[in-house]
């Protein structure tokens, strides 16, 4: 399914970021539109009462950020999946793990901040590796015309 070169063409760091980033992607596309079609009150509602009672965090921005999860996740999948301005979409979805993860670290839930970690290492990997050099619209993917 690559536009241009196959797979056997390809060095380690692409094989790499290409599988890394059809996985992930699939990964996070599928998480973020679970939230939505099991219904996402029930994801609010459950965020909410998850880090009413634990934080200082206020209802207002509790609310928020369960909106954000609920609209990056997916898009952030389906992002790494179209392939386009690789490195900025493996930094944005490193960012969104590490929001995240930041979560799960005012929670106390350190089990989950040690897996959340890996994630966050993965993306910022798969960024410096990607083709792209800049997230400024500089295109350097396979599938461009030199």
């Amino acid at each position: 399914m690559l536009c241009c070169d196959k797979i056997d063409s390809m060095s380690g760091s692409q094989l790499f970021t290409y599988m890394a980033r059809m996985t992930f992607g699939v990964w996070l596309l599928f998480v973020g539109l679970s939230k939505w079609f099991n219904g996402y009150e029930n994801f609010i509602g459950w965020i909410s009462s998850d880090f009413a009672s634990v934080t200082w965090m206020p209802a207002i921005l509790i609310t928020l950020t369960s909106w954000l999860i609920l609209i990056a996740e997916p898009l952030c999948g389906l992002w790494l999946l179209i392939g386009k301005s690789q490195r900025c979409a493996w930094l944005s979805a490193g960012m969104l793990m590490f929001m995240l993860m930041f979560g799960q670290t005012l929670l106390m839930k350190y089990d989950t901040v040690a897996n959340n970690w890996q994630y966050v290492i993965l993306c910022l990997a798969c960024a410096a590796m990607s083709s792209n050099s800049s997230c400024c619209g500089e295109k350097k993917s396979c599938c461009d015309s030199k």
